[in-house]
């Protein structure tokens, strides 16, 4: 499994994908548009739940990618926190 940073910039790149996202915004604008003309409830939670596993998606990926980026400034943090460091005296 990759590291979190290397998780976060899969997740991230695939965000910017503008293939997936005309997908992702595609099904949404799709079930949305059913959801509003279905005519039994259950066609309509079915469509509800279509735009809400669509959303989570979206939101799930967001996660994985900020959290890659948050990782990368911590690390980054650390290895400036190490060269400004005073050595250890010898003893």
């Amino acid at each position: 499994m990759p590291n979190p940073i290397e998780r976060g910039e899969r997740a991230r790149a695939l965000l910017e994908n503008g293939l997936l996202r005309e997908v992702l915004d595609g099904l949404d604008a799709h079930y949305t548009q059913a959801w509003r003309q279905a005519r039994t409830v259950e066609a309509r939670e079915d469509c509800h739940r279509y735009v809400l596993l669509t959303e989570k998606l979206i939101a799930d990926l967001t996660s994985i990618a900020t959290t890659g980026a948050l990782e990368r400034e911590r690390l980054a943090e650390l290895e400036g926190a190490r060269r400004f460091a005073l050595p250890w005296p010898k003893l």
